[in-house]
């Protein structure tokens, strides 16, 4: 049912899994680093392995152009193919079920939900729950499980840059391995006053207090980085970084 042809992957799109890995290097090793010096740098390696000029220029243009069409596909590859499902953790995360035992149920945002293993949890604890993520593979996942499970979830397959998160509709908005790519003032805007935003993801996604800096408008209840057995990253232990900051 979540067959590749089924959501239209491309094959056009299929240079960009060896241009995330090489974006991702560049990345982990300079944070700040732009992306007209990566594109520049991938150019400089395509160009070292003998690929053509057209083609080249064809993958720049596509990077320049396609970003979250790419990003889309590339995910909608990765729910697609089940032998993946080894790669993440398929329970609720941790974190959240420990944040929210003693929290009474309101409105929570699934910030890239995935397959809904987060959302899904929460609304079976009585959350009213919105969720988006760019891969409608992923989305549409969820809501087949939500209706086996007599669940409603409120659903969107976009990317954030694409998402109404209007003004203080949520009282939780959670970022599960994701970190948000927006201006995170319209995260904040988004929340209730006394609302959450509660996070895990690698350390290695924002450095150690990048998230301190996002959320500044917020006062930070929690923020650790721990030695954990990571969600993603092949389940492989990480340094992990927990964020807790509630809106005043």
């Amino acid at each position: 049912m979540w067959s590749a042809l089924a959501f239209g992957q491309k094959p056009e799109y299929d240079f960009y899994a060896d241009y995330r890995t090489f974006m991702s290097s560049l990345w982990v090793k300079n944070p700040s680093i732009a992306s007209g010096e990566i594109h520049e740098a991938y150019a400089a390696k395509l160009k070292g392995e003998g690929i053509p000029a057209a083609e080249i220029a064809r993958r720049l243009r596509l990077l320049t152009t396609e970003g979250p069409q790419l990003e889309a596909d590339r995910w909608n590859r990765f729910y697609g193919d089940p032998k993946n499902n080894q790669e993440y953790n398929q329970n609720p995360n941790a974190f959240l079920m420990a944040f929210v035992a003693e929290k009474r149920p309101g409105v929570a945002l699934d910030y890239a939900m995935g397959t809904g293993r987060n959302a899904l949890y929460l609304a079976k604890l009585g959350w009213d729950v919105y969720g988006f993520d760019q891969s409608d593979v992923a989305v549409a996942a969820a809501q087949k499980r939500a209706l086996e499970l007599g669940l409603k979830l409120h659903t969107a397959a976009l990317p954030d840059s694409q998402y109404d998160f209007g003004k203080e509709r949520f009282d939780l908005i959670l970022f599960s391995w994701a970190m948000p790519l927006i201006d995170a003032k319209k995260v904040v805007d988004s929340l209730k006053p006394g609302g959450y935003v509660v996070m895990e993801c690698a350390v290695d996604y924002v450095g150690r207090n990048g998230m301190l800096k996002k959320f500044d408008d917020l006062r930070i209840e929690r923020y650790e980085i721990v030695r954990a057995v990571a969600d993603w990253y092949g389940r492989q232990e990480i340094e992990v970084l927990h964020l807790v900051a509630r809106k005043p």
